[in-house]
């Protein structure tokens, strides 16, 4: 019989890879034609934009489903666990930059409406420097639960290296 411990990553990789590949590679065909007119007005690349999506979102899917199968004490546990919290940072900045990563939050728009030309900037990158902080703050807990978990395992009287 397979364990709870064995189906519970899949299926949270399933729900990952669901949400993040199957829901965006969807999308453009429900967006009504005037909001997809106003997109491209805006000069952002909708496919481009939800294609980053999808390659993270496998990536990110595979990552859990590694972290999820590897044992706790594990090197690749703690790999998959830094891995994870990269792609999570990976997953911000493509949002925070419009699907433009290297734009680090700074999102620019023209929009041309009738005889006026609106040129629209906006700075995120108080976001970018919190999600990266934040990014940093959950390496440094991975490698905190991953060095105690390997501290429990350890028989009694020695000390793990």
């Amino acid at each position: 019989m397979i364990s709870s411990k064995k189906i519970r990553p899949v299926f949270s990789a399933m729900i990952t890879l669901i949400l993040f590949v199957v829901v965006p590679y969807l999308l453009p065909d429900y967006i009504p034609p005037h909001i997809n007119a106003l997109i491209v007005e805006s000069g952002i690349d909708l496919d481009w934009f939800l294609n980053q999506l999808m390659v993270v979102g496998a990536v990110t899917a595979a990552i859990t489903l590694v972290k999820g199968l590897a044992g706790k004490t594990s090197p690749v546990w703690l790999l998959a666990s830094l891995a994870q919290n990269v792609s999570s940072l990976v997953f911000t900045l493509i949002l925070l930059g419009a699907g433009n990563i290297m734009s680090l939050g700074v999102v620019e728009f023209t929009m041309y409406v009738e005889n006026a030309t609106n040129y629209i900037m906006m700075n995120m990158r108080v976001l970018v420097y919190l999600s990266i902080e934040v990014v940093a703050l959950s390496m440094i807990r991975s490698y905190l639960v991953w060095r105690e978990a390997r501290v429990e395992a350890a028989p009694p009287g020695r000390i793990p290296a």
